[in-house]
């Protein structure tokens, strides 16, 4: 059976909202352009679990898709601060920020992040390279705290990887190797802080967390090629 069949994951999700495999059903239903369905599992699965990464990220996508981009902002800022190598999260809160007219300062930290883990990125050096070759005065943040509306339909931006569902029980060393093995690094990681939560080995949490940072150092280096 596939573990992205949606009416066995509906039922998992269903016995319980705060498995691993909300963010799965979530993804599944927001690219099923079954908004509601999508926020109500999300919405349960973070009560539940509140640091999964990629709940945060489906849940910064419904965020855009409601116009709620001051909330998909302070979501994404979330993640980054968790997860400084999630590069959709970074390049998400980029373009939110500029829909936002944060200030050059603020957008530009963004863009620096974002091109410490993704030097090639074309769209955020052309935006830094602008600002060095034409400096103006800064733009003012807006401090509304409604909801602010895209300038254009948003659309959710594709995962890097697909989500691959992890659960307390089935949190182990042996399956954070075999995710880091598969080129899962991101859920590779995640798996560690559940192991971490249990009461795993710090000196063996701390090497593999090491080496899983450097693959996706190297990830990144290799698609400058």
């Amino acid at each position: 059976m596939s573990v992205f069949d949606k009416e066995w994951l509906i039922e998992q999700v269903n016995q319980d909202p705060g498995s691993a495999f909300f963010p799965v059903l979530s993804h599944i239903y927001l690219k099923d352009k079954e908004l509601k369905k999508a926020l109500s599992v999300c919405q349960k699965g973070l009560g539940l679990f509140p640091e999964s990464i990629e709940g945060n990220f489906i849940m910064a996508q419904i965020q855009i898709l409601e116009a709620n981009l001051l909330g998909a902002e302070k979501t994404l800022k979330f993640i980054v601060n968790r997860h400084s190598a999630h590069i959709n999260a970074w390049k998400l809160l980029f373009r939110i920020q500029r829909d936002l007219s944060r200030s050059k300062n603020t957008i530009k930290d963004t863009v620096l992040s974002l091109l410490k883990v993704k030097p090639n990125d074309n769209e955020c050096a052309t935006w830094l390279k602008n600002i060095v070759a034409n400096p103006s005065k800064p733009v003012q943040e807006k401090k509304s705290d409604q909801p602010n509306k895209l300038k254009i339909d948003p659309q959710p931006i594709e995962i890097l990887e697909e989500v691959v569902p992890i659960s307390m029980r089935m949190a182990t060393f042996t399956l954070a190797e075999v995710y880091q093995n598969q080129g899962y690094f991101h859920q590779a990681l995640e798996v560690l802080k559940m192991v971490e939560q249990k009461g795993g080995n710090k000196r063996r949490l701390k090497t593999m967390r090491v080496q899983i940072n450097e693959a996706i150092k190297a990830q990144v280096e290799a698609e400058k090629n």
